[in-house]
């Protein structure tokens, strides 16, 4: 048993200073990381559904083929340009912000209020086929 000990711990070494300063960067920099690893997968996603290659991405979003490479390896920081630009191209939101500052309020009334009878009407086609004239329909409206 002493002897495989031994040999455990000749095979084993400690981590490398280099290793573990990675490990702590890595830690360090997780909320970023995942969200640059999850924006690499959706366009993996999109040049697949797409049928684009790499460089035509590149040209696309005005970039360096080799910079399309390192964004689809998912370890890229990047800017609020480049999500802007992949957005444009990809015709998609990829990264939102939520806005708890606007607040959405839907306007009940309990019966349509009537047009007067001078008042322009236009022709409006109901649920059931036919036209009608008849008041107007309550809409959503956003209270900033």
């Amino acid at each position: 048993m002493e002897t495989d000990m031994n040999k455990l711990a000749q095979i084993a070494k400690p981590s490398s200073t280099a290793a573990k300063e990675r490990a702590r960067w890595r830690r360090e920099n997780r909320e970023w990381l995942r969200l640059s690893q999850d924006i690499a997968l959706y366009i993996h996603y999109y040049l697949h559904t797409s049928g684009l290659t790499q460089k035509e991405l590149a040209d696309r979003l005005g970039v360096s083929p080799v910079y399309v490479g390192k964004l689809l390896k998912g370890g890229e920081n990047l800017t609020l340009e480049t999500i802007c630009k992949l957005q444009r191209v990809m015709g998609e939101v990829i990264v939102s912000v939520a806005h708890p500052y606007t607040t959405s309020m839907l306007v009940q009334l309990s019966a349509p209020a009537p047009f007067s009878s001078n008042a322009e009407q236009s022709d409006t086609y109901s649920s059931n086929g036919q036209f009608t004239n008849e008041g107007f329909v309550p809409a959503i409206c956003e209270v900033a």
